[in-house]
């Protein structure tokens, strides 16, 4: 049931919602949670009403499904594509849940996790809730299949993993977020690749990060049993 695939997630409802409060409008809300509901960088936007999908028009920016804060459990997204992969910047991830972030501050720019410079006002967010793992953004690479992540303290480079491949146009990618075993699992078309990242704990959000041209969907759905 879709109250089963709500554990260990922590979920905000809209202002809309919360307002009405009507059972149809919170039970379409839990049935349907994954969506961008923060978006930063300049030129960035929803083509839908969901907030399900985004564009990137300008530079290279952040979509966060921050509304859903994944604190333990399994869950699992998966991210569709509607560009050409070879150019720009893809990224797909976790990253801290970060609430009171002036997003002001990053509307007029670029924007993503590994900017060395924003460091200090990222680890400003912390709370005690992070735990004790330093693996504060995690992300693949839909252009190389490799992965990075940062304890938002030093610089970091890319590196494989078992099982990595990159992405062509029109690939779909899963990502099942396991914070009972503190792993980060990469499929490809129903296909698994293999885990990217271990030695995770505490909340994480879903995030993509994209460059000009560029389209991206979130739908929450089951992981493939292959």
């Amino acid at each position: 049931s879709w109250l089963n695939g709500m554990a260990g997630a922590r979920i905000t409802l809209s202002p809309y919602v919360r307002g009405t409060a009507t059972w149809i409008s919170i039970l379409h809300e839990s049935e349907h949670p994954l969506k961008f509901d923060t978006l930063l960088g300049r030129g960035i936007g929803h083509t839908n009403e969901r907030r399900t999908s985004v564009h990137a028009s300008g530079g290279v920016s952040t979509a966060v499904a921050s509304n859903y804060v994944m604190e333990s459990g399994i869950h699992y997204a998966e991210f569709q594509f509607q560009f050409q992969i070879s150019g720009g910047r893809s990224f797909i991830g976790v990253a801290r849940p970060m609430p009171n972030l002036d997003l002001v501050r990053y509307a007029n720019g670029i924007f993503h996790f590994f900017v060395g410079s924003w460091y200090d006002d990222f680890l400003a967010a912390r709370t005690g809730e992070w735990g004790s793992s330093n693996a504060h953004a995690c992300h693949y690479s839909l252009k190389t299949g490799g992965m990075s992540w940062t304890d938002w303290d030093r610089d970091t480079e890319e590196v494989s993993w078992e099982g990595m491949e990159r992405c062509r146009t029109g690939d779909t990618v899963g990502m099942l977020l396991n914070l009972d075993g503190g792993t980060l699992t990469v499929y490809k078309n129903d296909r698994r690749l293999g885990v990217m990242k271990d030695g995770l704990s505490g909340p994480y959000c879903w995030f993509v990060t994209v460059s000009r041209g560029k389209e991206v969907t979130i739908k929450k759905d089951e992981p493939p049993r292959a």
